[in-house]
């Protein structure tokens, strides 16, 4: 494990934009993502490859103002939108800037969510958000370099083991329980922005 532990990273250089890049910009100069949440709704943006293991981190700035029913989330997952996919997430939860969820999916089965206070309002500053994954090992969910969430694989339970893309994305989650996990939808304080600094994929 001391050797998959130094596997290097490097900054993201290149992004592909799933849905409506008007309102998601890669400023390259200050290695910077920004995805902003308006009438015309959010985005979401990707690594150009799957990887198969390692370490994706990003330094993260939430939308600030009445966010209710907005979710802003960093993830990997083997495939957006395939129903077999594996995951594994921190999701900012737009009724509460002071707690994140962590989770992980494994051939589309989830329902393993943890909610963590964070003891910081997420909109205020930057962050730094990590996940490391290593799928014949274990799981590990980071902030600020601490580990908040460990989940070591075992012989008889499914993990996620898939290739994944890192992901992010803003979205409207309102309709999701009725409105009771993200809050609902408000949009006083719009445009929203999420910004993503110094975002690190494997090299």
């Amino acid at each position: 494990m001391a050797s998959w532990c130094h596997i290097p990273t490097k900054k993201i250089e290149e992004i592909a934009v799933d849905y409506n890049p008007v309102v998601c910009e890669h400023k390259k100069e200050e290695d910077a993502i920004e995805i902003r949440f308006d009438e015309v709704g959010g985005a979401r943006w990707r690594t150009l490859q799957q990887y198969e293991m390692g370490t994706f981190s990003a330094r993260i700035k939430c939308p600030s103002g009445n966010t209710s029913g907005l979710n802003s989330s960093f993830y990997l997952s083997s495939l957006e939108g395939d129903k077999s996919q594996d995951e594994i997430d921190f999701e900012f939860l737009g009724k509460d800037k002071g707690i994140v969820q962590t989770n992980y999916y494994t051939q589309g089965v989830g329902s393993r969510e943890i909610i963590h206070t964070l003891g910081f309002d997420s909109s205020t500053d930057f962050h730094e958000y990590e996940i490391r994954w290593a799928p014949a090992h274990f799981i590990e969910w980071l902030i600020d370099g601490v580990v908040v969430r460990r989940v070591d694989r075992s012989e008889d339970e499914p993990f996620p083991c898939q290739p994944m893309f890192l992901y992010a994305s803003v979205w409207n989650a309102s309709d999701i329980d009725m409105g009771r996990w993200a809050g609902k939808y408000i949009g006083c304080d719009a445009p929203y922005i999420c910004t993503y600094k110094d975002v690190h994929i494997p090299a």
